[in-house]
């Protein structure tokens, strides 16, 4: 099954005929076009449940592969931070900061967009075209690099169990002259204290 990642809302306007799969607070939202056959497949999901007000469907996040191949054959779209549930519970669990985790899954799910596959179908050269979009095309410093490495490793490795992340490595600090007083400069300084 060929997946693509919702970029916007114009977009998810454009594509009435696909079956759409968003993040939702507890559960997994999908959105379709009234059609027999899909409802029969969502059917098959454990869990699932209609939302009339909202007009959708939505399922446990347990039940995310479960749905997937329910689907397989029909488009799909899949925002990028379904796949990032499990992360998010594992980051909180460890007690790791707001800003970690934030910083984790924004770097995780902004690599999901970037590369358009899902977590099981990136290679580490999807990895390394990533990094290096980030570092040439965005300019980001080489301890911006670092947590972008430290998050997609952490994804991988620790909640995928993938090893293609370890192969990753790490960007030379940035040099920076430190910044010197001229003689002058200095004993202004003193004067005025």
């Amino acid at each position: 099954m060929k997946y693509s990642f919702v970029k916007s809302a114009q977009e998810i306007s454009s594509c009435e005929k696909k079956i759409r799969i968003e993040k939702g607070n507890n559960n997994i939202i999908v959105k379709f076009p009234y059609n027999p056959d899909y409802t029969a497949k969502i059917k098959t999901v454990k869990g699932y449940r209609w939302h009339p007000d909202g007009k959708y469907w939505s399922v446990p996040y347990s039940e995310l592969k479960n749905l997937l191949s329910a689907f397989d054959g029909e488009k799909v779209e899949v925002d990028p931070s379904i796949w990032l549930y499990e992360l998010e519970k594992e980051l909180i669990a460890r007690k790791y900061s707001r800003r970690t985790v934030k910083l984790y899954l924004h770097y995780n799910k902004e690599f999901l967009k970037y590369s358009k596959k899902t977590p099981y179908q990136v290679s580490n050269e999807d990895v390394r075209d990533y990094l290096y979009y980030l570092a040439e095309r965005k300019g980001c410093s080489a301890s911006t690099l670092n947590i972008a490495i430290n998050a997609l490793k952490f994804y991988y490795g620790e909640i995928l169990k993938r090893r293609f992340a370890y192969e990753i490595k790490r960007p030379k600090k940035d040099k920076k002259l430190p910044v010197v007083l001229s003689q002058e400069e200095v004993s202004k300084i003193l004067f005025f204290c």
